[in-house]
């Protein structure tokens, strides 16, 4: 039995800012909840394809196309809502008008999460173009189950007040696994080793793996899911053995298997720097201030909101600000002030920043 797979698509992108409201750009938001969603999917076991993962434009033709070619069991596509005049209010959900089912459950369920948190109930809904075909083009040119998910009122200050990145993704992920639970976290050793000259299911989940580990090894070179295994996907193979310290013989055997399998579902974060113990502020100082003022440099390279710093461990306005500009964006407390939440936030993304540049630039 093959894990599940989610694409998990963020809306707008690079020179699409989407909605623009209460200071905020759509693009940002619909990347930090599907950047969320995402590790909360690959915790839960899930195997979870991405269209973007900083602030790059997007083709909708062409994310349709790899979530098709990937075959992947449903698709999720965020975005926030906006109007003129008065600003409306709460979450709706889009659903294909070709669906047999899955997908408006899928819909239901999502935004009955929402709704949990507090947004106005607006309903899921159909949207048709003049050619009585989907409107939503992602909705239009797939193929699985798919929806579109209007979270919030980006010009409604109510809305904004109650959106928080993670309670919002948790809402999603947990959306998802209701309609598509997760059967098996780590698929079973097919019973032969898998080598060059090997095809099928069992080689596309190997693929499909190593493209998710390879999002924390950048060494892990990226493969296409063909279910061929040929010298790309050996030595895709090998690099892992040699990160994880197997033997390093480009064949996936029960070993390598059970490893690949655990390493793809956990999704693991690394090491993250420990806390310093007290809250950063306007006057602190030191090696731990110059650790957020790296980590904010390297984050706005996906954000360019961020305002970028001189890394000279002096804790002043201009580093309060880019805190409460991240802070904005994740949907934390604006306060200008780094406690225990804010860092955690700030190194993780910081550590997920550097592996996704480091295989950009091998690339």
């Amino acid at each position: 039995m093959i894990a599940l797979q989610i694409a998990v698509y963020a809306g707008h992108g690079g020179s699409d800012p989407g909605a623009i409201g209460n200071g905020l750009l759509e693009k940002d938001l619909n990347l930090a909840v599907s950047n969320a969603t995402s590790d909360i999917l690959r915790q839960w076991g899930y195997l979870v394809l991405n269209n973007r993962k900083t602030d790059v434009n997007r083709s909708i033709t062409l994310d349709a196309i790899y979530a098709n070619e990937n075959r992947v069991d449903a698709l999720v596509e965020i975005h926030q809502n906006s109007n003129e005049g008065v600003p409306g209010t709460g979450s709706e959900v889009f659903y294909s008008i070709r669906d047999t089912g899955r997908g408006r459950a899928l819909a239901v369920s999502i935004l009955r999460q929402l709704v949990a948190l507090g947004f106005a109930d607006r309903g899921v809904k159909t949207m048709v173009n003049a050619n009585g075909e989907d409107l939503f083009g992602i909705l239009r040119l797939t193929n699985m189950p798919a929806v579109l998910v209007e979270c919030a009122f980006i010009n409604n200050p109510h809305d904004m007040a109650l959106f928080n990145v993670y309670s919002v993704a948790r809402a999603i992920a947990t959306g998802i696994r209701e309609v598509f639970p997760i059967g098996v976290i780590r698929p079973p050793f097919p019973g032969a080793s898998l080598r060059v000259g090997s095809t099928g299911e069992a080689v596309r989940q190997i693929q499909r793996c190593l493209n998710n580990v390879s999002v924390r090894h950048p060494s892990i070179p990226r493969l296409t899911e063909d279910g061929v295994f040929g010298n790309f996907t050996r030595n895709a193979v090998i690099a892992f053995q040699r990160i994880f310290g197997l033997t390093a013989d480009g064949v996936v055997g029960p070993i390598t298997w059970n490893r690949l399998m655990n390493e793809c579902a956990s999704g693991g974060s690394g090491t993250m720097p420990p806390y310093p113990g007290a809250p950063l502020r306007i006057g602190s100082s030191g090696e731990s201030v110059r650790q957020v003022q790296r980590c904010l440099n390297n984050i706005s390279n996906r954000f360019p909101a961020i305002p970028r710093l001189a890394q000279d461990g002096a804790f002043g306005n201009m580093t309060r600000d880019a805190v409460i500009t991240f802070q904005r964006i994740f949907g934390l407390t604006e306060d200008g002030v780094v406690g225990p939440v804010t860092w955690d936030k700030i190194m993780s993304e910081c550590g997920y920043t550097s592996r996704y540049l480091s295989r950009l630039y091998q690339s």
